[in-house]
């Protein structure tokens, strides 16, 4: 597996699920496996919507063989157990592999949001969090549906992961900034670069390019631009003075 292809994804679910309230990393109580008693984990859970993401086919670096039938069957079993205990608890899980096609992982993700949707409608919540889980979920199926044109082979989440780069490192800058004095609202980000098609610009890690397309992304710009042949896409809010005019 190449390395770019989780962070991409990570990008990809950050825009998708824009606005959810997140949990990385986490092994709730009630995931279970009920062979074995051990308790499973899931990449992504998105409580408020009842959604939960699971990262597949992740083997690392140190395996050097091909697993046999019998491990994959196994794999197999305990992600089908994996997303039965999830189902259980209200929670449809979204399974990505980032080694496969794309347009698999999203035709998965269109199926998984879609009941989701209809769990979210026909269940117990209050109205006003129906009323807003539902919202979310409407705005992650469109977005979902937006990335079928752009995600079409695993290369194109490159430059994806770029922007879950700049994502990450404007969060560590953000971290490590001063408290703001009492009273006081710390300031807010600084306005995007203003880029236009065919302008010439510099990137302190690729060098010279030129601007090939601006296209707005939610409240933001994506700014692909052209070095020597290779294109790379940035978040104009993101990419801060990284990327200037040349």
């Amino acid at each position: 597996m190449q390395g770019f292809l989780v962070y991409g994804w990570r990008e990809v679910l950050a825009r998708t699920f824009a606005g959810c309230d997140a949990q990385y990393g986490v092994t709730p109580e009630w995931l279970v496996n009920p062979d074995t008693g051990r308790r499973l984990k899931l990449d992504y859970l998105y409580p408020e919507i009842g959604v939960a993401v699971r990262f597949v086919g992740l083997e690392g670096t140190a395996r050097k063989r091909r697993k046999s039938d019998d491990e994959v069957a196994a794999d197999e079993a305990r992600e089908d157990q994996r997303a039965a205990v999830c189902l259980e608890h209200g929670i449809v899980l979204l399974s990505i592999n980032p080694d496969g096609d794309p347009r698999e992982a999203l035709r998965g993700m269109e199926m998984g949001l879609a009941r989701a949707t209809s769990r979210m409608a026909l269940g117990k919540a209050s109205a006003a969090a129906k009323q807003r889980g539902m919202r979310l979920l409407s705005q992650a199926r469109a977005r979902t549906g937006e990335f079928t044109t752009r995600l079409t082979r695993p290369e194109a989440l490159r430059s994806y992961a770029e922007l879950w780069w700049d994502r990450e490192a404007a969060l560590v800058a953000e971290a490590g900034k001063p408290a703001a004095p009492a009273g006081m609202a710390p300031p807010g980000p600084g306005p995007a670069a203003r880029f236009t098609i065919g302008m010439n610009v510099v990137h302190e890690r690729f060098g010279p390019g030129q601007v090939t397309a601006v296209q707005p992304d939610g409240n933001d710009l994506a700014v692909t631009v052209n070095f020597g042949g290779a294109e790379r896409t940035f978040l104009a809010s993101l990419v801060g003075a990284k990327l200037r005019a040349a």
